[in-house]
């Protein structure tokens, strides 16, 4: 019995382990349909369009930006690039040093500069890093999550 349950078991982990992946294969058309898509969002944001920007990420998209409290859903999300287009951010650039990704879900990382400028204050520069999580939904690659994070302090509250 206890021969007949270990050929069992490495029958399983043999016929398992070589069986190959199953689902959609990530490969360099979905790289290439990412990159278009980062390009997408860089577009929008600098036009100052926080709608077309917003649709860039699925529905429950998520943007987790420094210093403030994560934003869930297009609607917030919409309202998270109202918010810093109100600060005067612009003249954003981005360069993207990483994605990958298996099946249905991808990431890409890189590092950001944009241009702040207060209502009140002078223009400074700011740069900083990124890690974007996409799934692929219906042939489409949406936006899940955005985080962030600046090189730099926060500016002291006005």
């Amino acid at each position: 019995m206890r021969i007949a349950l270990l050929a069992l078991c490495i029958a399983f982990v043999t016929t398992t382990g070589c069986a190959g992946r199953s689902g959609p294969q990530f490969d360099k058309s979905d790289v290439e349909n990412i990159g278009k898509l980062i390009e997408q969002l860089r577009t929008a944001f600098n036009a100052k369009d926080s709608a077309k920007a917003a649709a860039l990420y699925s529905t429950t998209g998520v943007v987790m930006p420094p210093n403030r409290a994560l934003m869930r859903g297009r609607q917030f999300v919409q309202q998270y690039y109202d918010d810093r287009f109100a600060e005067g951010a612009s003249d954003l650039e981005m360069t993207t040093s990483d994605v990958s990704g298996q099946g249905n879900l991808a990431y890409a990382s890189g590092d950001f500069r944009l241009n702040l400028v207060s209502k009140d204050g002078p223009k400074r520069r700011d740069r900083g890093k990124f890690l974007w999580v996409f799934r692929k939904n219906n042939n489409q690659w949406m936006i899940e999550y955005v985080i962030f994070s600046s090189d730099f302090s926060a500016p002291p509250p006005a």
